[in-house]
Order: structure tokens, then sequence, then C-alpha cells
């Protein structure tokens, strides 16, 4: 009887966690005329460590893209092998939003986008569901066109030689004007849907490229239902950059780092380098201009080795490459691996670019940050531990 009873309940749970899988899964059908792509790349955004995944077939502008999901995300479809959507400079590209195709997958999503790219030079479609993805087709069919243009007139300057200084000029203008516009657009999105997904996506990316202050998205967050969205990942993601921007201000006390994240799995605490200036490095390998201070950062932590000590806060997916390159480039100092949750340190600083610096004083307080690698940071950080 006791047999029958366990084997009753695995039966089940089998059950119940095929139904729960079959409800999370997503299809949507594409047929699309005017392309022929050697496959679809796929790359999702929604969780820090979802990435390009996978490649899917297609045939004549038909492909169906499925898959499994526990929560709704944004997807990015781009075409390969065809060209005429990407910006070419050389034997790279620009890369501009408008030359991917742009949906919302989520749990149970079943439909079919129909359209054209027939002499088209940019993924003028806009998916619709009768839901999350009506909303974001109402910002990117005004956005992406608009975007392709930026595009377009970007390539005449660096392609056509030809053009002189005051015609250069004259398009530089232009840009800057539709630039203005698809920020006019974006503020007005979010306006009329700050509650939903899309805006949600929108305004992390927004704060990543530094388009807009964590301030400013408060009256837009303050829209947003938390009960549907609050556990959400660009919510979180959000809400982080936003108590960041308050917590890791000039004047406040550097927020606390406590992380097992390490060369070696063991604890680091922050507490630890209390007592002399410090010098918080946001990098990455991927990052050039990072890569390229790192001598200079190490030479000036010498030279004042008495008032200075160094913490680096890597934002890699890889703890192979991040430690290879550590290893490799003998960074003898602290470094930690930025993670998720209470261990998101970007998000936890409200770090919007690299590389990012902060000088915090021997007390724990913030003095200092700045973005990107300049001469001057370095003159400006001796003006402090000079005092």
């Amino acid at each position: 009887m006791k047999k029958i009873v366990i084997l009753t309940l695995i039966t089940l749970l089998n059950i119940t966690f095929a139904f729960a899988q079959k409800e999370n899964n997503f299809e949507v059908k594409f047929k699309v005329s005017g392309v022929n792509p050697k496959g679809v790349f796929i790359t999702f955004f929604g969780d820090k460590d979802v990435a390009t995944s996978e490649k899917i077939e297609a045939n004549n502008g038909e492909f169906v893209f499925k898959g499994y999901t526990p929560s709704p995300m944004v997807a990015r479809l781009s075409l390969s092998g065809e060209d005429r959507f990407l910006k070419r400079v050389g034997n790279g590209y620009i890369p501009y939003k408008s030359s991917s195709l742009w949906l919302i997958v989520y749990p149970g999503a079943s439909f079919t986008v129909n359209g054209s790219l027939e002499g088209k030079d940019f993924l003028d479609i806009y998916p619709l569901d009768g839901g999350e993805n009506d909303i974001f087709a109402s910002l990117n069919n005004k956005m992406m066109p608009a975007t392709n243009n930026i595009g377009n007139l970007t390539l005449k300057i660096r392609l056509d030689n030809t053009l002189t200084p005051d015609q250069k000029t004259e398009i530089e203008s232009k840009i800057k004007a539709i630039e203005g516009e698809i920020a006019s657009l974006k503020r007005e999105f979010l306006d009329k849907s700050a509650n939903s997904l899309a805006a949600l996506w929108l305004m992390e990316d927004m704060l990543i490229r530094s388009e807009i202050s964590p301030q400013d998205l408060i009256p837009y967050m303050q829209k947003v239902n938390v009960k549907k969205y609050g556990e959400h990942y660009f919510y979180k993601a959000v809400k982080d950059r936003i108590d960041g921007s308050f917590a890791s201000a000039v004047g406040k006390q550097c927020p606390g780092i406590i992380t097992k994240n390490t060369l070696d799995g063991s604890e680091f605490n922050i507490e630890s380098l209390r007592g002399k200036y410090l010098i918080i490095d946001f990098w990455g390998t991927w990052c050039g201009p990072c890569v390229a201070g790192i001598p200079h950062m190490k030479a000036f932590r010498e030279k004042h080795k008495d008032k200075i000590e160094l913490l680096g806060i890597s934002n890699d997916r890889s703890f192979d490459v991040w430690k290879t390159f550590i290893t490799r480039n003998e960074m003898n100092y602290p470094n930690i691996l930025c993670g998720k949750g209470e261990e998101d340190f970007v998000s936890k600083f409200n770090v919007q670019g690299f590389p990012t610096k902060i000088l915090i004083d021997p007390q724990g307080k913030i003095l200092f940050r700045d973005s990107g690698e300049k001469e001057d940071f370095y003159t400006k950080i001796e003006e402090f531990i000079s005092k």
C-alpha cells in the first residue's frame, strides 16, 4: 500500500511539473516576405545571466520561435545573411536597434507575426498580440524608423568622402534633431504606458545609456503595478538603480560590499580596506578603455601605496575569462565579480558607464565619482588625498 501511495504521489508530481512546463512554453510563428535569412539569432533580455542562446532555422522568411520561459522577457531577433539591415563600416558594423526585430515573449504566448521587408533597409516589423506586444509596438513603430534614419545619416558621414565640412555639419545637425525626437518619443511613451513590461525594459535601457537620471524615473515607477511587475527582473533592476543613486551619491557612506565572488571563493568584505583612501574601479574585460587604464591605475597605487587601496569590481559574465585576465595582467589588488540580487554592485552603485571609478575616504565616505578613462582623474584624486 505504501509503495502504491508513493508511486501515485510521484506520478502526480510529474504531471504537475509537465503541466507547469507546458504553461510556460511560448510559440511565435513568423511569415515575413522579402527576406530569405540563413537563420535567426535570438538574444533574450530580462535576466542578467541570459544572453544569445540559440539560432533557429528559417525557410524563405518563415520560421517558428518557440521555447520555455517562466516569466516575460524581451527578445531581439537578428536575421543571419541579410546584410542590408546592418550599417556596415569596413569589416564591422554600427549596431542600431532598428537592425533587429523586437518582441516580448511570455508563458503561454502563442501568436503569428506577418509582415513584409521588401525594399526595406531595417526590420520594419512590429509584432502584435493584443497585449504587451501592442504596447511595445506603439513605441517601436515610431522609434525604429527614426533610429534607422540616424544610422543612414551616420553612414553617409563615415563613407562619403566627397562631403564638405559644411555638409557634414548639416548632417550632424539633422542627427541631433532626430535624437531629440527619439528622446521625446521615449518620454511620451513612459508618460502614457509606464505600467507595462515594455516601459520597464525602456527605463532600464535608458538608465544604462545615461539617457535619463534615476530620480527622473521615480514618477514613472510610481505608476507601475507592483503586484504584477514587482518581482520581474526589469522592475527590480530599475528600482535597485534608483535606490543606488541615492545610496552611492557623493557625501554618502559607501554601501556595504560582502561577497564570495572572488578569485579563490573566500569571502571579501569592503570593511577590510578601511583606514586608507579607496578607489573602486567598475570595469570589464570586454571594455577597451577599462583595460587600457589598468596599468596607469596600478602605477598610481604603487606611487601612493601608503595612502591608497584599490578594489576592482568586474561586470563580466565568465568567471574563467575574468580570472585568466586578472592573473595574466598581474592585477595584484582585491578583485570581485558582480553578481545578482544583493551582489549586483553595478546597480547598487548606479553604475551607468564603464569604467566608473569611485573614491572613498578612510572613514568610508564617498568623496568623488567619475565615468570614463580620463587623464585628469588621478590629478583630482591627488588633490583629495593631499588635503
